[in-house]
């Protein structure tokens, strides 16, 4: 039985019909990108199915978008997030890591090509503390090092040589989540 399935499979073929081309106008495509460039797709890490609705209105309470904020669900458990501009998208990207219900938000930048399927979720952004370095360790170079060795570097806190304390540096790193800290 098993082997007809397969020699079943081995010997389909397409028709000339569904082989033709399919061509697809580019006036319809600049709307498409613009609003794709403004777009993040997330993802929460989680093993149960979770409440979309709630979701969804916590995302905008905590975003402060309200209406403004278009939220998606284009499969495979992957959310769009449609923001207004570019600033708004910016702004979650910059303020992250998110969480819903201590899960995990798992957030991706749209790029050329992306599928609800091809996402890849496996880093996300995250500010680490790093304490008990000697004094004169403490700068921006040292926390680029430590970062890229933890994941990849983001940026160091700039208020931290501002800051009326100096127990600690903090930088950000996107850090690969299957990585034990």
């Amino acid at each position: 039985m098993e082997q007809a399935v397969v020699d079943g499979l081995l010997n389909l073929c397409l028709t000339r019909e569904e082989e033709e081309e399919i061509n697809i106008t580019t006036c319809y495509r600049s709307n498409l990108l613009e609003e794709c460039s403004l777009s993040l797709f997330g993802k929460l890490l989680s093993n149960r199915q979770q409440n979309q609705r709630a979701l969804k209105n916590t995302l905008r309470l905590a975003w402060k978008m309200g209406s403004d904020l278009q939220i998606v669900d284009v499969g495979h458990d992957v959310l769009q997030f449609k923001f207004g501009s570019e600033y708004q998208l910016k702004w979650v990207e910059k303020n992250g890591p998110w969480n819903f219900e201590n899960n995990p938000l798992i957030l991706s930048r749209w790029r050329k090509g992306l599928t609800a399927s091809n996402i890849d979720f496996s880093h996300s952004p995250f500010w680490v503390q790093v304490w008990g370095l000697p004094f004169e360790m403490m700068d921006d170079e040292v926390g680029k090092e430590l970062g890229n060795s933890l994941g990849k570097f983001i940026e160091s806190d700039k208020r931290f040589g501002q800051a009326d304390q100096a127990k600690f540096m903090r930088i950000r790193v996107n850090l690969p989540l299957e990585k034990p800290l």
